[in-house]
C-alpha cells in the first residue's frame, strides 16, 4: 500500500467524487503561504503534507487564530523535518466552524470484502478509542461486489445518536467513500476527522488515502503525484530507476542477494547471528555485471554500513557476470567496507576465480558467509 498526502486525495479523489471540504491552498513557500492565508482570510489551519497519520499529536496540523500566527505557525513547522526530508509541502485550510468531530474508515478483509469502521467520536484520540472503548465504533462489512447506497450504513449511524439531515449527509459519505475506494483501487480510506459544523454540514476536514501500488497500471497519472516521489528515499528511488528492488532497514549489514526469497532468508539469518541488515537488494535473476554494480553504487551510497554480504544463487544468474560487477564497483566507488561474498550455482567456479584473482576471499556456505558478516559489523575478525 502507498500512502498518498492530504491534499492529493482531496484534490484528485474527494473532489471528483464530490466529498464535501473546506476551502484550501498547497504552497510551497512564505510568500504562497501569505497569499493563500490572505485569500481565504484568518482564521486558518496550517498543515503538513507528509505520508503518515497522526500528524495533530506531532505537532503538524495547527489552528491558527490570526494571520501573524498562521505565519509563525507556518514558520516552525517548516523548520523542521520529517523522515530525514524538510518539511516543505503545507496545505493552508479554511477555518473549521466545529460542533462535533467523527471518524470514518475503510480496508478490505481477508476475503476481499470492505470493512468500515464509524464513530461519533474522531480526532486524535480514536486509536486510544478503539482499545479502550471499542463499542462506541460501529462496524460495517460490504460484500465486495454488492451495490452502495447510503441507507445501508443509516442505522449504524443513527445508532451513534445522528438523526435527520445529519445522519443521512454522514451515510451517503460513508457510502460515496466505499464507492470511491473499490472503483479507484484503494486499500484505505479514512477520515478523520470527518466534522458537523454548527450549521448541521457536514465536512471532510482530512483524507487518508492509502493505494493499490499493484494497480497503478490503471492509474498513470498517480506516478506524477507529489507522494510518488516522497514514498521513496533518494535511494529507493535511484534503485528503482535501475530495475533493483531496494527497501531501507536501518540495520549496517549491507545486503544484495539475488532473488527476492534468498534476500528475506538472509535477511533473517543476519538477524539469527545477532545483526541488522541495513537493506533489503534484490538484483533479481540473470543480473548483468553493471546492474550489480548499479546495486553495490545504491547501497554505499547512503553511508551506515559496516559490511556487506553479497550472497549470489546462480540459476539463470551466472556468477561470472555477478563477480564483474562486484570488481567494476569496488574500483569505480572504492569501495573499502568489509565484504563478503558467497556464491554457488552456475559459473561458480569462474566467478570464484575472479574474485579471488582480485584478492577477495568467497564462500560457499550461506550460514558461514552470513555470520562473518555480521562479525565484520560488530568489528570482530
Amino acid at each position: 500500500m502507498g500512502l498518498i498526502l492530504e491534499y492529493e486525495g482531496k484534490e484528485f479523489l474527494f473532489k471528483k467524487y464530490k466529498i464535501p471540504m473546506l476551502e484550501y491552498r498547497l504552497v510551497k513557500s512564505r510568500e504562497e503561504a501569505e497569499k493563500a492565508i490572505d485569500e481565504l482570510g484568518a482564521p486558518v489551519a496550517v498543515k503538513a503534507q507528509i505520508l503518515t497519520g497522526g500528524r495533530g499529536k506531532m505537532g503538524l496540523v495547527k489552528f491558527s487564530r490570526t494571520k501573524e500566527e498562521a505565519l509563525a505557525n507556518y514558520d516552525e513547522i517548516t523548520s523542521r523535518e520529517f523522515d530525514g526530508r524538510p518539511i516543505d509541502l503545507i496545505v493552508i485550510e479554511d477555518g473549521a466552524d466545529i460542533k462535533q468531530e467523527v471518524f470514518v474508515s475503510m480496508v478490505y478483509d481477508t476475503t476481499g470484502d470492505v470493512v468500515v469502521l464509524f464513530s461519533a467520536e474522531g480526532g486524535v484520540e480514536i486509536e486510544k478509542l478503539a482499545v479502550e472503548e471499542p463499542e462506541k465504533i460501529s462496524r460495517f462489512v460490504i460484500p465486495f461486489d454488492d451495490e452502495i447506497y447510503p441507507y445501508m450504513f443509516a442505522a449504524g449511524v443513527a445508532k451513534q445518536g445522528f438523526s435527520g439531515k445529519v445522519k443521512m449527509k454522514i451515510s451517503s459519505i460513508i457510502a460515496t467513500l466505499v464507492k470511491m475506494m473499490v472503483k479507484e483501487d484503494l486499500q484505505l480510506a479514512e477520515i478523520n476527522p470527518l466534522i458537523i459544523t454548527n450549521s448541521e454540514d457536514v465536512v471532510a476536514i482530512d483524507s487518508r488515502i492509502g493505494i493499490d501500488e499493484d494497480a497503478m497500471f490503471r492509474h498513470p497519472e498517480r506516478k506524477n503525484w507529489l507522494s510518488a516521489e516522497l514514498r521513496d528515499t533518494p535511494s529507493e528511488k535511484d534503485a528503482k530507476d535501475h530495475g533493483l528492488a531496494y527497501v531501507e532497514l536501518g540495520g549496517d549489514v549491507g545486503m544484495l542477494s539475488c532473488g527476492a526469497g534468498m534476500g528475506m532468508a538472509t535477511a533473517d539469518l543476519i538477524e539469527y547471528y545477532g545483526g541488522e541488515p541495513r537493506n533489503f537488494l534484490d538484483v533479481g535473476g540473470g543480473a548483468s555485471p553493471e546492474k550489480v554494480e548499479n546495486a553495490l553504487r545504491v547501497m554505499v551510497t547512503e553511508g551506515g554500513l559496516k559490511s556487506i554480504l553479497v550472497n549470489a544463487f546462480g540459476g539463470i544468474t551466472r556468477l561470472d557476470d555477478v563477480a564483474k560487477g562486484i570488481i567494476e564497483a569496488k574500483k569505480k566507488y572504492n569501495i573499502d567496507i568489509p565484504m563478503v561474498v558467497r556464491l554457488n550455482g552456475t559459473n561458480q567456479k569462474e566467478g570464484m576465480k575472479i574474485l579471488k584473482d582480485a584478492g577477495m576471499d568467497v564462500y560457499l556456505g550461506m550460514e558461514e558467509s552470513v555470520e562473518k558478516a555480521v562479525k565484520f559489523a560488530k568489528g570482530e575478525n
